[in-house]
Order: structure tokens, then C-alpha cells, then sequence
């Protein structure tokens, strides 16, 4: 069952803390979607990101910079709309490869754009198919910045929507960015959000569903644990 979270809005540490505590605590056979918005000028970084080359790709003086769980490059979260997904273990979508997922996610979300009379289109593969990878990068990337596959991109191929994932033994856990930039002024967002809930319950094959009391999902003990590691310099600095 697929539950929308009620939107919220936090610094780095909180936003990061409750994604990570439902990653592990989400009860079984649930799915949760939520949206939230960031209390400060915010940076966050990919999980295997080097932190001495995030500062200098991304230095911002006002902004407070906080490691995800999750992978990718650098995210700032001054003008982005920020989402979550969580999908619980037991879920047949948790298990998808993360390339079918990441393009299914984007083509909802391109869908979801599509009720608003947004063209677009998802990134190729940067390199030919059967070509090998190419050497992983020595500095840090920005997510808006390059591209990844399947990112959903304008026409021109200004980039709209990407996502990091990361997977545990509890579950899978999805954190996406979309550039307000890149949509027009008028753009309601609260449509979006409830056209993409109902394209990502169909493109996951999970039923929308409610849960009568949804403070049970938020564990504050687990919250609290996970707030104190992403405000800590050891994670901040962890590569």
C-alpha cells in the first residue's frame, strides 16, 4: 500500500534523519511518499562523495551542507521541490534493478508534468550501449549541473527531475529533486504532487491506501538517533 506523508518542512539533518528512520522503521507493506521543504539555505551531497571536492564544486557560504544517505552528486535545495519515497522490504518494487526503477520514477514523473502541458523527455545514456563505464569521476558532481540517464529533462535538455537511492535489508529509499527553475511560475505543485502519487502507485503496481493514525509511522527515538549522525563533523566528513 502506497500512503502519502503530509508535507513538512525541516533543516538538513531532520529531513535527512526521518528518511533514514523510515527507511529501516516502515511497517510491512507499506510505501510512503512525502514532500518537504528545507527552514535554511541547504546542500546536500551523495554518500560516496569526497567532502574536500564538494566544498570546492559547490562553495556557499550561506548554506548548510549536510551528507545524504543516498548516492549522487551534489543537490542545492535553495529553489528545488524535494521528495521521498520509501518503499518497505517485502514490496516486489523494492527488489526492481535500479536502472528499471529510476526510469520508471521519472517516466511517472513525466506523466505528472504532462497534466500540466509540460514537455519532456528522459536523458540517454551518456556512453553507447556496450561500451565500457568510464572512469569514476575524482571530483564532485552537481546533480543539476550533468545529467544522469534517465533524468527527465526539458526539449532543450535543461534538466527538470533526478533521484539517489540508496537499498538495506529494510527496504529501499529514493530522494528526488525537481529545478523550480526549469518549470513556468504558474506551476501547481500540489496537482503535480497528487498526479505523481497516482502514476507512481500505477508504474510500481502498489494500491494508494491510508493508514488511520500516521504519527505511529514516525518513530521520534529513531529520529532523534539518525538527526544526531547527519549533524555530526564524523558523518559530514565521513570521505
Amino acid at each position: 500500500m502506497l500512503i502519502t506523508l503530509p508535507n513538512a518542512f525541516g533543516d538538513a539533518p531532520t529531513n535527512m534523519a526521518i528518511d533514514a528512520a523510515l527507511l529501516e522503521t516502515l511497517p510491512e507493506g507499506l510505501a510512503a511518499f512525502r514532500h518537504y521543504g528545507w527552514v535554511e539555505p541547504a546542500i546536500t551531497f551523495g554518500y560516496t562523495q569526497k567532502f574536500a571536492f564538494m566544498q570546492e564544486a559547490s562553495a556557499t557560504p550561506e548554506a548548510s551542507y549536510c551528507r545524504r544517505l543516498t548516492g549522487g552528486g551534489i543537490v542545492d535545495h535553495r529553489n528545488d521541490w524535494t521528495y521521498a519515497l520509501i518503499i518497505q522490504t517485502d514490496l516486489p518494487a523494492a527488489h526492481t534493478p535500479a536502472n528499471d526503477l529510476y526510469t520508471l520514477i521519472h517516466q511517472a514523473i513525466q506523466a505528472a508534468l504532462s497534466t500540466q502541458h509540460i514537455e519532456s523527455q528522459l536523458a540517454p545514456c551518456p556512453r553507447q550501449c556496450g561500451e565500457a563505464p568510464a572512469a569514476p569521476s575524482k571530483t564532485a558532481s552537481q546533480c543539476f549541473v550533468t545529467p544522469a540517464a534517465s533524468d527527465v529533462l526539458q526539449p532543450s535538455g535543461r534538466k527538470i527531475a533526478g533521484a539517489a537511492m540508496k537499498r538495506s535489508k529494510a527496504g529501499l529509499l529514493v530522494q528526488g529533486s525537481i529545478d523550480r527553475a526549469s518549470l513556468p511560475e504558474t506551476f501547481d505543485y500540489e496537482a503535480f504532487k497528487l498526479a505523481l502519487i497516482d502514476e507512481l502507485s500505477v508504474a510500481l503496481d502498489i494500491p494508494i491506501g491510508t493508514v488511520e493514525d500516521l504519527r505511529t509511522l514516525f518513530n521520534s527515538e529513531r529520529i532523534q538517533e539518525e538527526r544526531q549522525r547527519f549533524e555530526s563533523s564524523e558523518w559530514l566528513k565521513k570521505r
